[in-house]
């Protein structure tokens, strides 16, 4: 197995390092040939600099931008740069570690995707709460069945994004509800596998601020919407 693990990063100099090394040492133990795909997003708090100092030790293509992309724009960049089989997308905050992946390396080639399935999830209750009601849309609109479809823990090969790329720029900040919608759209099979979810490494979250959650749902609502409109 070769395996490109993209990594969307915006000011994440606290945790940064502590996930990249974690999941190096991992991957070198199980003799899985990588890359870390980093796609930054104009930070602002030394994570440039960071990211410089990482790529001296570790196998990183840096993806690096001046101005904000948003986070969809930021994993999309990161599949069309990865060079590898598989794909592995996760969070760089430290909530999806590599103690789950075994699961994920056995049953690689069981299913068109691999999903994790946040176990129990560890994040705001505010933000579950929004995540419970928004997967009712979600349900509505594609069907899914799928337990946790914005869990930002998936495995898949590479042609598999690849084939997605074009139905994947509808959702700003809920880029994985989106994800699962076009691929279940697609008929594509997928597979859950429960992970160990952690609190954020630094405890902070850049994004998804509580006064913010109102317009956030409301405009990936309106991006379900015109992804399921688009097939």
């Amino acid at each position: 197995m070769s395996l490109s693990i993209i990594l969307p990063v915006f000011n994440e100099v606290k945790s940064l390092e502590y996930v990249i090394t974690n999941w190096s040492e991992y991957l070198n133990k199980e003799k899985i040939i990588h890359e870390f795909v980093i796609c930054e997003d104009g930070s602002t708090d030394g994570t440039k600099e960071l990211i410089k100092k990482l790529e001296k030790i570790f196998s990183i293509s840096n993806q690096s931008v001046e101005n904000r992309r948003g986070y969809g724009q930021g994993v999309i960049s990161g599949i069309k740069a990865a060079k590898y089989e598989f794909i592995l997308c996760i969070d760089s905050d430290g909530q999806c570690m590599p103690d789950s992946f075994g699961e994920f390396y056995k049953n690689r080639n069981i299913a068109d995707v691999l999903i994790g399935c946040r176990s129990p999830r560890k994040d705001p209750k505010i933000r579950i709460i929004y995540s419970r009601l928004f997967k009712l849309i979600h349900d509505y609109l594609f069907n899914s069945k799928i337990k946790d479809p914005s869990c930002p823990y998936v495995l898949a090969k590479k042609n598999i994004f690849t084939n997605l790329i074009g139905k994947l720029s509808y959702m700003r900040e809920g880029f994985w509800w989106g994800f699962v919608g076009a691929a279940k759209m697609y008929k594509l099979k997928f597979y859950e596998i429960n992970i160990i979810h952690y609190e954020r490494y630094d405890g902070s979250t850049v994004v998804y601020k509580f006064s913010k959650m109102p317009i956030i749902i409301l405009r990936n609502i309106m991006g379900l919407i015109r992804l399921k409109r688009s097939f």
